[in-house]
């Protein structure tokens, strides 16, 4: 009997060892997946930097366009104050040797008026349709987050829609209209090489017009004119390049 009871004990032991064993198989597998693909996602310094030769990119963003300085109908001095808005880009470059990124961009941003002098309420659409030629130089260095810093220039067309009236005005001169100018943009960032081929960053940008953009209203001799275009704005991009 005490032999029967030593094996039956022997037996529970060997079954626990038995347990404890498979659990700890368990754990160190999935440790070992988590490293795997750590290590997808984490390249080494082989791969630090994202690879020479043709890219495109594509961006989501928003958008915040501060006070902006006006003329309506022959009064000047007036601000006018928009709500938050976002924007879209898509652009193809070339990253050269010694950091140098060269692109051709187009963006899209829409916003929405609030107010004239912080008082009035207005109502109304404004979009900015633009094109921009950017220089770009990464601060590249032994890991996959690379800063860069950039700007460019090109054209902006400003349109004003949806009946970009005061809404209390009955009946009401609208203001729907559009202008093209010369655009400038300056760009700071940060990339992250998740792989040779694809790199995610993220940017502030400042865009802007030279010269001032005049709409006329729908009754005549009624207009806004020398409207001072400047915005903000912080973008979220995917970068592919088809170098190797």
């Amino acid at each position: 009997m005490e032999n029967r009871r030593g094996c039956k004990g022997c037996w529970h032991a060997a079954m626990r060892t038995q347990k404890r064993w498979g659990t700890c198989m368990q754990k160190s597998q999935v440790i070992a997946g988590l490293l795997a693909a750590f290590g997808l996602l984490a390249p080494g310094a082989a791969h630090a930097q994202s690879a020479l030769g043709p890219y495109v990119s594509l961006g989501l963003g928003l958008d915040k366009m501060p006070d902006r300085m006006l003329t309506i109908n022959g009064r000047a001095g007036v601000t006018s104050q928009w709500k938050p808005g976002w924007g879209g880009l898509a652009a193809i470059g070339y990253k050269w040797f010694f950091g140098l990124r060269t692109e051709a961009e187009y963006s899209g941003r829409v916003s929405w008026v609030r107010t004239f002098n912080n008082a009035n309420p207005w109502a109304g659409t404004g979009w900015d349709n633009s094109v921009m030629f950017n220089g770009l130089y990464d601060l590249e260095n032994e890991t996959p987050i690379t800063p860069f810093v950039g700007g460019g220039i090109g054209l902006n067309q400003i349109q004003w829609g949806n009946n970009f009236r005061v809404p209390t005005q009955n009946p009401p001169t609208i203001y729907d209209n559009e202008s093209i100018r010369g655009g400038w943009q300056g760009i700071a960032g940060v990339s992250w090489a998740v792989t040779p081929q694809i790199a995610l960053a993220v940017d502030g940008r400042i865009k802007g017009a030279f010269g001032h953009f005049n709409f006329p209203g729908s009754v005549a001799g009624r207009s806004i004119t020398g409207f001072s275009y400047e915005t903000r704005s912080v973008f979220f991009t995917i970068r592919y390049s088809f170098g190797g």
